[in-house]
């Protein structure tokens, strides 16, 4: 749907059609032996533009309840990452509070669709224009302004401004969990304590992304359409055996997680979710 078609009955349609693509992918992820499934930011369209109207929330709630009640028993974790242009650290007054009103979305709807304290928002710090200090001192001034944000903000590190050391001090300082990126952390290495990170989390489960550099000619960050083995049991070798859910980030999608999971079966690594 386009922003300049953007009505009450074409939303209600959209977000019917969407949560009915996420009930099936859920349980295509559970029939998989999956446990995390990462729901999609449009899942319902513009929520967060100013041209969306009050009360129109009100209006699908109803539709995500509905799919809450199939995606429940299924006992999947839900969890959302949204847009790189969500930048808490902006200098930009209105680009925080279109950021903020962009968070709002995802929490509410992690809400209806009943996902408990292990449902988290996935953010990255942002591009720091050549002033890394200045973008964590706006970030953690957020985070003390809008407490409400550590109910499930998550700070991920990136492939170029932020580090997985420098994101785990930061994801330290503001009282929120660190999400690792293999991937990332290869682009943009440096040391850091696994242990620290996993502290982070408290009592809920971390979470890990995994991806693989593309084969052959790629920018910088880009995902693959695959994921190694390598990668994977490298990730998990980093973590001592720990329990983390890991979010798989490829270009081949449902058969890219298929395809690791035949090779690290056929290798007998891996634990099954009952």
């Amino acid at each position: 749907m386009r922003l300049k078609n953007l009505s009450r009955d074409r939303l209600v349609e959209a977000v019917r059609r969407n949560a009915e693509d996420l009930v099936k992918l859920v349980e295509m992820s559970r029939g998989m032996g999956l446990s995390t499934f990462r729901v999609g930011s449009d899942l319902i369209p513009f929520a967060s533009h100013p041209l969306f109207e009050e009360g129109w929330l009100s209006e699908v709630r109803p539709i995500l309840e509905g799919a809450r009640s199939r995606i429940a028993p299924l006992g999947v974790r839900l969890t959302m990452h949204p847009g790189q242009f969500v930048v808490l650290s902006s200098p930009s007054d209105e680009v925080v509070s279109s950021s903020l009103r962009e968070l709002e979305y995802h929490f509410w709807a992690l809400d209806v669709l009943g996902a408990g304290e292990e449902g988290i928002v996935v953010v990255h710090l942002g591009g720091t224009r050549g002033d890394k200090a200045s973008s964590i001192r706006r970030f953690l001034s957020v985070l003390e302004r809008e407490s409400w944000l550590r109910r499930r903000l998550a700070l991920e590190n990136d492939e170029r401004a932020l580090s997985a050391r420098e994101a785990l001090s930061l994801a330290e300082a503001g009282g929120i969990p660190m999400v690792f990126d293999h991937y990332h952390h290869r682009l943009n290495p440096s040391p850091f304590d696994p242990e620290r990170a996993l502290s982070t989390w408290g009592r809920r489960t971390p979470e890990a992304h995994l991806s693989s550099r593309p084969r052959g000619e790629g920018r910088r960050g880009e995902h693959g359409q695959w994921v190694e083995l390598e990668d994977a049991l490298d990730l998990a070798r980093l973590f001592g055996g720990a329990k983390v859910d890991v979010v798989v980030e490829a270009k081949g999608k449902e058969k890219a997680v298929e395809r690791l999971l035949q090779e690290a079966r056929s290798m007998g690594l891996l634990e099954e979710t009952p």
